[in-house]
């Protein structure tokens, strides 16, 4: 059975602490919240998608420990299939530690060294990949490479969480039909472009919809019908942990409705904001509903300022 999307990348366990500032060596603070949570990018895209009504999958790479079997646990709640999971025995599986600034959301991040090694081509197979008409990657590493060049082959939509720079990004992008890259790659991988000549750079690797997201300054995108800038929700940020997550699932989830392109990005721009109103990269992700309700009352003020550039 065909299902909606499946994503390959990497997993983690987030352990959420909210604080006044940052501390500083020598000191010692208290976090007025804690959460611990699953994580990591295309899990949490995969999630929210979930939550919207698609059917899911996972693939990705944990330790037999108890961190690895809390990962699995949270996505099956979620109604993600993680019948791909490769564990590792006597392997230890990624935790995050996130500190959020308790006045504004941001957050920062540091991980416990884990001692899986990255997932590899040799772990998944063509029909799994295939069987999916989206494909959601998070690197452009051997094993992301592999699951793209059998998607396109299967004729399916490659959508790329551009988050991490890597050394192969030349021989991937092209690739990808829809590449959605941030402000932490681009500033490594094009550190004085403009936001117009970053989606035109992804144009011209044959991006049909080119998107570089900018977080509360909303995002830029390029496609057929021209480069288009859409504002941001304007929401009161409990922890922004997760909002990029929440607009790739989104936007995922407007791919699967075919919907125009101004669409999808007012709805993943909504599903973002959403979530940033509680603490959690997966706390606040929205359902349906919730979504249509939000968007009705903001869509007005939202589409006017949409601009072309």
């Amino acid at each position: 059975m065909t299902i909606d999307a499946i994503g390959l990348g990497l997993c983690t366990v987030d352990m959420l602490f909210v604080v006044d500032r940052q501390p500083t060596f020598d000191t010692t603070m208290r976090a007025s919240q804690y959460l611990r949570q699953g994580g990591g990018p295309v899990p949490t895209s995969l999630v929210a998608l979930a939550r919207l009504g698609a059917s899911t999958s996972y693939v990705g790479k944990v330790g037999d420990d108890p961190d690895g079997d809390f990962i699995r646990a949270e996505l099956e709640k979620e109604g993600v299939d993680t019948s791909s999971f490769v564990v590792v025995p006597g392997a230890l599986t990624r935790v995050a530690l996130v500190l959020v600034e308790e006045a504004t959301g941001e957050r920062g991040f540091t991980t416990r060294p884990e001692t899986c090694a990255d997932l590899n081509p040799a772990e998944f197979d063509r029909e799994t990949i295939a069987n999916a008409r989206i494909l959601h990657l998070d690197d452009a590493d051997p094993a992301c490479m592999q699951a793209a060049r059998w998607a396109r082959e299967a004729g399916n939509t490659v959508v790329y969480d551009g988050t991490w720079l890597h050394e192969d990004l030349d021989e991937f992008l092209p690739l990808v039909d829809m590449p959605i890259v941030s402000e932490p790659m681009v500033r490594r991988w094009m550190p004085d472009a403009t936001p117009q000549q970053v989606v035109d750079r992804l144009h011209g690797y044959g991006a049909k919809i080119a998107v570089y997201t900018l977080g509360k300054r909303g995002t830029i995108v390029r496609w057929r019908e021209g480069t288009f800038t859409y504002p941001a929700f304007p929401v009161e940020a409990v922890d922004t942990t997760g909002a990029g997550d929440a607009f790739h699932g989104a936007f995922i989830y407007g791919l699967l409705q075919h919907w125009p392109v101004s669409d999808i990005i007012r709805y993943a721009s909504a599903v973002a904001a959403l979530n940033c109103r509680q603490l959690g990269g997966r706390s606040g992700l929205p359902n349906l509903s919730a979504t249509e309700d939000f968007i009705a009352a903001h869509r007005e003020n939202w589409d006017a300022q949409i601009t072309k550039v």
